[in-house]
Formats: C-alpha cells, structure tokens, sequence
C-alpha cells in the first residue's frame, strides 16, 4: 500500500494525455515537484507544456488507495489559471495528474518520480 512519503520528490511528467503529442516540449524539464510536511500537508509546484504554477494540498485515503487531493494556482502562457486537482497511483510506477481548471477543462498527464524523498 502507498504512503504519503511516497508522493514526496520530482516527478516527470511524460505524456500529457489530453493534449498534443509536442505540448511538453514547449517548456523545458516538464515536472511536478512535491513536498510533504510533517503532518503530510502538502506544498509544491509544477512546469509543464505552458504553464507554470503552485499547489497546495493533503490526502485522502479509502480502503483501496491514496490520493492527493490540491488546489492550483498558476499561469498558462499570459492567463492566470486555477482549480483543483488530484495525483494518485495509476500502475506501477506511473502516477495520474488531473488537473480541473476553474474554466471547466480538465487535463490529465502521467507522470513518473525522477528524486524521491525530497526534503526541501
């Protein structure tokens, strides 16, 4: 089973799966960077295609998984976006990052750890 320090560290994101086959080359080293506090609260930011941001969270736990659960505030190119969100186990060691845009799109990327235990 997954624990929240698992989450904790760099993670690639390598396909973005909503979106054009290029979109992540548009922004170099495309990532989600995760920080998890002592009472697993959660803190980090992200690069990826277009936009750039910051997220804020904690988990969520039923009897079959973890899920971070956050809220994102960033840009995309000029605009100013925001929302909320979820990253969680989809196989393996290949995660799922949805992204849910206060404007109504919701966008999904896959993502794989690159450092893991971060603690800064």
């Amino acid at each position: 089973m997954v624990i929240e320090s698992e989450f904790r560290g760099k993670w690639k994101v390598i396909e973005a799966v909503d979106m054009v086959e290029d979109y992540l080359s548009l922004l170099p080293n495309p990532h989600l960077l995760i920080q998890v506090d002592e009472k697993n609260m959660v803190t980090g930011s992200y690069q990826f295609g277009t936009q750039d941001g910051y997220i804020d969270g904690r988990f969520e736990r039923d009897n079959k998984s973890l899920m971070l659960i956050f809220s994102f505030e960033g840009w995309d190119e000029a605009d100013l976006v925001n929302g909320s969100g979820t990253f969680s186990v989809e196989s393996g060691d290949t995660y799922l990052l949805t992204m849910n845009y206060e404007n109504g799109n919701t966008f999904s990327f896959r993502c794989q750890a690159t450092q893991n235990d971060l603690t800064n």
